[in-house]
């Protein structure tokens, strides 16, 4: 079925998000949204472009609504807050029927549902290309009104990561090399947990909640530094230390025995570094943080129920960045890197 009208759309998604939440003082359909904010507010936006974040080559609409809920959802728990709800603004490019509609409505809801959040509104509008802009925002706990941030570091902090890093970069890299819908279905069997890592990220976003509420029983001192890893390793940690104002770096190992297995086989079969190829790839919405060395059992003992691999990458220390003892080989991916 053709889509004939935004009025058409707009029914669409009514079928799938209700217009009321107990988030929104207003049910969603008016010009603004009114919020019903229980505490500070953590906001974030995103924007997933295709050929630039996504190709429909070889993802779903499903995955399109799936990832750029997700993305968002990651950035809010990092910061330690609750998800709470989301506005979104789509421009499509009239090619989208009923169906392809349908799928990205029910990519998005399977994660607003699993967050309880609210759809407070958006717009529509129509481009050549499609792209989807989310600002999601989440609630933090009284009395971390700043939530986790980044530039808190000190010499000798524990560099810590929840999740695990290279497979999205291996999703990515594999179907790209994809042109027929065969050999897409033959990579995702062969290579399931990185392709799902590439297509459907599933945010930590409970963890980082469960982080700031260890950071407001334990760490007075605001000492405990968290952000996702977006942009991989090799160009979030120095963010996360704040390298270029603070002057810190960190002595980090990415081992055999931390990094995914079909991260360690497609390194293997390719005769590439598995450490370079897991530092420098993007998009795992993994978390990575520092803490002082006293309260890192502790911590991680606040991760361990999640069923997340939590590992020590490294301690901070003045200077650069190391990674398995060396200067690392690629300073990361930057959208705008010549």
């Amino acid at each position: 079925m053709s889509i004939a009208s935004e009025d058409d759309i707009l029914r669409l998604v009514e079928r799938f998000f209700p217009s009321g939440h107990p988030a929104l003082l207003l049910d969603r359909g008016d010009d603004c949204a009114v919020l019903r904010p229980g505490g500070p507010l953590a906001v974030t936006t995103d924007i997933f472009a295709e050929d630039s974040h996504f190709r429909r080559r070889y993802f779903t609409p499903f995955d399109i609504g799936f990832k750029s809920v997700a993305v968002n959802v990651s950035d809010v728990g990092a910061s330690g807050a609750v998800p709470v709800g989301l506005s979104i603004g789509l421009t499509l490019t009239g090619h989208e029927d009923e169906a392809w509609l349908s799928g990205f409505c029910e990519g998005m809801k399977a994660l607003c549902d699993r967050f309880s959040l609210a759809l407070s509104g958006g717009d529509l509008a129509r481009s050549s290309l499609l792209n989807i802009c989310v600002t999601a925002w989440g609630e933090l706990p009284e009395g971390l009104p700043r939530g986790l941030c980044r530039g808190v570091a000190r010499e000798g902090d524990v560099v810590f990561l929840a999740g695990e890093v290279g497979l999205a970069r291996l999703g990515l890299t594999l179907l790209e090399k994809t042109s027929l819908p065969k050999e897409c279905a033959e990579v995702k069997e062969a290579w399931p947990r990185a392709c799902a890592a590439h297509l459907r990220p599933v945010p930590l976003a409970e963890e980082g909640v469960a982080l700031g509420r260890f950071a407001l029983h334990h760490d007075a001192g605001g000492r405990i530094g968290l952000m996702d890893v977006s942009d991989g390793l090799a160009r979030d940690l120095p963010r996360l230390l704040a390298s270029r104002q603070s002057g810190l770096g960190a002595d980090i190992a990415l081992t055999d025995d931390i990094l995914p297995e079909e991260v360690l086989r497609y390194a293997s079969g390719a005769g590439i570094s598995t450490a370079d190829f897991a530092f420098e790839g993007g998009e795992d919405y993994a978390l990575v943080g520092t803490c002082p060395e006293a309260l890192w059992p502790e911590l991680a003992g606040s991760l361990a129920g999640f069923g997340r691999r939590v590992s020590v990458l490294g301690r901070v220390r003045a200077g650069g960045i190391t990674l398995n003892g060396r200067k690392p080989a690629c300073a990361g991916f930057d959208h705008f890197s010549r």
